[in-house]
């Protein structure tokens, strides 16, 4: 193990995050051990407890790292279409190109965080729920999104097809990935009268 450089406490929390999302990208979070997060970064397992007092903190860690990606996807915008057609474009590349983002669909690893850290991830992806029912719902009060169905059913629609690029293509559709034909399907699902781009 080579010696690392030191770091400035901050940035060494940052890389021992990344190290432990990474064992788990790789291996599984069977493999997330701290003498390996240590060997993987060239600190001792002694140094390591310097920055995080407990393997269970390095796990809230990767949780807070994970939830701070997911929640960049969530657009700022005002229009509840354009709101919606961002989101699912953000959402989907972030799932497609990030593969630590699976791990937040993986009950291993959801099992493996403490309590607290398992409550920060649900409440993620409530306020997430929130949003997206909201602004479909605004979005049908002003007739872009049919009315048919309810907005829960919608958004649990456009949540599944955004989380699809999570699996690898089906068959003869490799472009599926494409967070703008995901898009395109959702738009498609969605439509009574969406407005012209």
């Amino acid at each position: 193990m080579a010696k690392s450089a030191r770091l400035p406490s901050e940035e060494r929390r940052k890389q021992i995050v990344r190290a432990g999302l990474e064992l788990c990208r790789d291996a599984g979070i069977s493999a997330l051990r701290t003498e390996k997060i240590a060997h993987k970064i060239g600190l001792s397992p002694g140094a390591l407890f310097r920055h995080f007092p407990s393997k269970a903190e390095i796990l809230r860690g990767m949780a807070d790292e994970l939830i701070d990606r997911l929640e960049s996807t969530v657009p700022e915008e005002e229009d509840p279409w354009r709101w919606v057609e961002q989101f699912v474009i953000r959402r989907a590349r972030l799932l497609r190109d990030d593969p630590e983002m699976r791990l937040l669909f993986s009950d291993g690893f959801i099992m493996a965080l403490p309590e607290e850290a398992q409550e920060d991830v649900h409440q993620a992806f409530s306020r997430t729920w929130r949003r997206l029912t909201e602004q479909i719902r605004r979005a049908q009060d002003a007739g872009y999104i049919r009315a048919d169905l309810q907005t829960h059913e919608l958004a649990a629609a456009v949540a599944g097809l955004v989380q699809s690029v999570l699996h690898p293509p089906i068959g003869d559709v490799p472009e599926w990935s494409e967070p703008e034909a995901v898009w395109k399907t959702v738009q498609d699902l969605l439509s009574e009268r969406a407005p012209a781009s």
